[in-house]
């Protein structure tokens, strides 16, 4: 019994560097300018990516809203989940697609902190916009990284263009 004990013991003393290396591979969000970057990373890409970093950059609980007009025609939000989110963008099958913040604002107040974003969305990390919109992203500072609560966006349409205070 003691031998099995030790042997568990050891296996996971062995693994941890392993279960370490993984999550270095992350982007780091220490700063808000490191966390706008690796949100822009988690995001882009292939639809069908490893969303594992997305994750970390989230709590648990956090949540993701895109407003936009529904199926009956009313403007308003629609509040996912992380792995709603994921399954949203994974059915679009290998699809890639890049998010780059152009501009962004802060507030920040102790460990929270909300920023305001421009972003533009493009087929290839140097190609030409295609879309762009707004995210409204509330985060919190965990004394180590900063954490995203909530992201709240709104595509920009014909209707409603983006204001020239957020471009850059």
């Amino acid at each position: 019994m003691r031998g099995k004990l030790l042997l568990c013991l050891t296996c996971i003393l062995l693994s941890a560097p392993f279960l370490q290396a993984q999550t270095a591979s992350c982007p780091s969000s220490k700063t808000l300018d490191d966390l706008i970057k690796a949100l822009d990373d988690a995001v882009s890409g292939p639809a069908d990516k490893d969303r594992t970093c997305m994750r970390q950059l989230l709590l648990p609980d956090a949540r993701l809203i895109p407003v936009g007009k529904g199926k009956d025609g009313t403007i308003g939000p629609h509040v996912l989940n992380v792995d709603d989110w994921i399954t949203r963008v994974k059915a679009r099958g290998s699809a890639v697609f890049y998010e780059h913040q152009v501009k962004y604002s802060s507030d920040v107040y102790g460990h929270i902190a909300h920023l305001w974003s421009t972003y533009e969305i493009r087929p290839t990390p140097d190609g030409k916009a295609e879309m762009r919109g707004i995210n409204s992203i509330q985060a919190v500072f965990n004394g180590t990284e900063w954490k995203v609560v909530e992201i709240l966006w709104q595509a920009e349409t014909p209707d409603e263009s983006i204001p020239q205070k957020y471009l850059p």
